[in-house]
């Protein structure tokens, strides 16, 4: 069984103060939320031991922060496909991962991300499913290789949301 996590970028400052949307920061709200997400994610009974992230600045400082919070030993993967990445596109991404990893956290952006996690869990990626900023699902996976990561294998075990954690 394999596991994986999905974290929406935390919360970002507003389009109208940037040139682009990829160098949008995060925001102090979001520098919030990522260690109520970490709190929960550091219970969780097998780390991640891969971690890949969109190189938007938001989803990079996301994913950074999230690593240092669970003390991740590893080097985070800055994959670009994931930027603006429809759920196909992160299947696919994800079915590259070696098959030595156990547990993936992703960091990304919507739509893509709460598509993947409904066809992961029901097959369709029309679920009215919602991630937050700084939304979290965790998932079990029913394969054995990455490669066999199909729509509908997945289980999902957690869906949180950072504004009803406490601080």
């Amino acid at each position: 069984m394999k596991q994986l996590t999905i974290v929406r970028h935390a919360k970002a400052e507003p389009y109208e103060e940037y040139a682009s949307d990829f160098d949008r920061p995060l925001a102090p709200k979001g520098l919030k939320q990522i260690p109520r997400i970490a709190r929960v994610l550091a219970q969780l009974k097998t780390p991640p031991d891969w971690v890949i992230s969109s190189p938007a600045v938001r989803a990079r400082q996301t994913a950074e922060l999230l690593a240092e919070a669970l003390a991740f030993p590893g080097r985070i993967l800055w994959e670009e496909a994931i930027y603006e990445a429809s759920a196909p596109t992160l299947h696919r991404i994800l079915q590259q991962t070696p098959d030595t990893v156990t547990h993936v956290l992703m960091v990304g952006h919507n739509p893509g991300m709460e598509r993947l996690v409904a066809g992961l869990c029901s097959g369709k990626q029309l679920v009215n499913l919602r991630l937050s900023t700084a939304g979290t699902a965790h998932l079990r996976l029913e394969i054995f290789q990455w490669q066999q990561l199909r729509w509908g294998s997945g289980e999902l075990r957690l869906l949180l949301r950072p504004g009803v954690l406490k601080s």
